[in-house]
C-alpha cells in the first residue's frame, strides 16, 4: 500500500475514533470507570475478615512467611497509570487529587519497596512531578531508580522478577521497569540507568521470543536459555509491547538500540494483529482463537500500538485495530468496571481460567481511552 493511501486510511480511522469518544454512552462509561478507579486504587487488595484471620494464623501461630499487605504493587500502579494519563490529557483535577493522595500516603509510610512490582509506580510518579513541579515526587522516583539500580541482577544485568529465582526473566518486568529507567535516566542525565532499561528489552527480544510465531514466551531462564510459560500469553504480550513502545517514546532516535527495538515492535505488532478477533478482542492466550477473551490483554496491547503510532514508530496503519479494541472494551464496561478480565497469573504456566473485574483490566482501559483523547 502506498504511503499516501496509508495516511488517508489512518486519518479516516482517527476520525472514527473521535466519533466513538464523543458518544454519550462512551463518555458516561469512561466517567464511571474513572470514579471506580479513584476508589479501587486505595482498596486493592481487598482482604476479607477470613483472609485476615488466615494471615494472622500463618504469621503468628505457624511462624510462616506472609507476603506484606502492599497497596503500592503493580495492580495499584496500573490504576495510577490510568488516572495519570487522564490527568495529563484533560487536566482533570479529580484525578490529580487522587494521585497526590495515593503517592503522599506512600511517601509518609517511608515508601517500602518490596518487589520489582512496586517500580511500576515510577512512570505515574514522574508524570505527577512534571505536572506539579513538587520535588518530593521526583525524590520518590529517585528512590525507585535506586532500588532498581541496586537490585540483584543476573550475569547479563537482567532484573529478575523475584530474587529467589535469579535467572527467571519475565516479560512483565520489561513493562514495569524499562520505560521508567529510560525516562528517569534521561531526566537526570544518568546514562547508566538508560542503558540498564534498554538492555532489559534487548535481552528479552534476543532470548524470550518464539521464532515460529514471532510472539513472546512468558519468560526465559537466563542461565540455561530455556524458555518458559506459553507462547503468546496475552498479558505477557501486553507487558512487552508496552515496555518497548513506552521506552521508544522516552528515547531519542539517535540511541544505538532504537532501530533494533523499533523493528521488533513493528514485527511484533504485525504478528499480534493476526490474532485479533472479529469483535476486536484478544484472547487470554493469543493463539487460542476459541478461548476466553481477555480485556486486560486487549487494553494493554491497544495502548502499546497507540503509543507506537504516536511516536511514529509503526509504519503501517493500525488505528482500525485500536478502534476495534476500544469498542470491545466499551462493550465490557459495566458499573464502572471492566469485565472479562483474566485473573492474576501466579507463575510461569499458571494462568487461572477465572474472569471478572480486576485493576489490571480497569487501569489499562482507562489509560487507553485517555490516550485516545490526544488523537488528532
Amino acid at each position: 500500500m502506498k504511503k499516501m493511501d496509508v495516511k488517508k486510511d489512518m486519518e479516516n480511522s482517527m476520525e472514527e475514533l473521535q466519533e466513538l469518544l464523543q458518544r454519550t454512552e462512551t463518555i458516561q462509561k469512561i466517567n464511571a470507570l474513572q470514579e471506580q478507579t479513584a476508589v479501587e486504587i486505595f482498596s486493592w487488595p481487598a482482604y476479607s475478615g477470613k483472609d485476615r484471620l488466615k494471615r494472622g494464623i500463618r504469621k503468628y501461630l505457624l511462624r510462616q512467611a506472609v507476603p506484606p499487605m502492599d497497596r503500592y504493587s503493580w495492580p495499584n500502579a496500573m490504576l495510577a497509570g490510568g488516572l495519570s494519563q487522564l490527568q495529563k490529557v484533560t487536566r482533570d483535577s479529580r484525578s490529580a487529587e487522587i494521585l497526590k493522595k495515593y503517592f503522599d500516603r506512600w511517601i509518609r509510610k517511608g515508601m517500602p519497596l518490596y518487589y520489582v512490582d512496586n517500580a511500576a509506580n515510577g512512570m505515574p510518579l514522574l508524570d505527577l512531578y512534571e505536572s506539579t513541579g513538587e520535588e518530593k515526587y521526583l525524590e520518590a522516583a529517585s528512590r525507585i531508580a535506586a532500588f532498581l539500580k541496586e537490585h540483584k541482577k543476573d550475569e547479563q544485568e537482567n532484573i529478575p522478577y523475584r530474587r529467589k529465582d535469579m535467572s527467571h526473566i519475565y516479560a512483565d518486568t520489561i513493562g514495569m521497569t524499562a520505560p521508567f529507567l529510560c525516562r528517569y535516566g534521561n531526566l537526570r542525565g544518568e546514562s547508566g540507568l538508560v542503558k540498564l532499561g534498554v538492555m532489559q528489552i534487548v535481552h528479552f527480544l534476543d532470548c524470550g521470543m518464539d521464532e515460529k510465531t514471532g510472539l513472546p514466551y512468558h519468560g526465559f531462564d537466563s542461565r540455561t536459555g530455556m524458555k518458559y510459560g506459553v507462547v503468546g500469553w496475552g498479558r505477557a504480550v501486553g507487558w512487552l509491547m508496552m515496555g518497548i513502545a513506552e521506552t521508544l517514546s522516552c528515547l531519542p532516535e539517535q540511541t544505538p538500540q532504537f532501530p533494533f527495538m523499533q523493528g521488533h515492535l513493528q514485527r511484533l505488532t504485525r504478528a499480534v494483529a493476526e490474532y485479533q478477533r472479529q469483535d476486536g478482542s484478544f484472547s487470554w492466550l493469543l493463539p487460542a482463537s476459541e478461548g476466553h477473551a481477555d480485556t486486560s490483554a486487549t487494553a494493554m496491547i491497544a495502548c502499546a500500538i497507540l503509543a507506537g503510532i504516536r511516536r511514529g514508530c509503526l509504519e503501517e496503519d493500525w488505528a482500525e485495530q485500536v478502534k476495534a479494541a476500544a469498542e470491545f472494551l466499551l462493550s465490557c464496561m459495566k458499573n464502572g468496571r471492566v469485565e472479562q478480565c483474566s485473573a492474576e497469573c501466579m507463575a510461569f504456566a499458571e494462568y487461572p481460567q477465572r474472569y471478572g473485574s480486576y485493576p489490571w483490566g480497569d487501569g489499562p482501559a482507562l489509560k487507553l481511552f485517555a490516550m485516545l483523547e490526544e488523537v488528532e
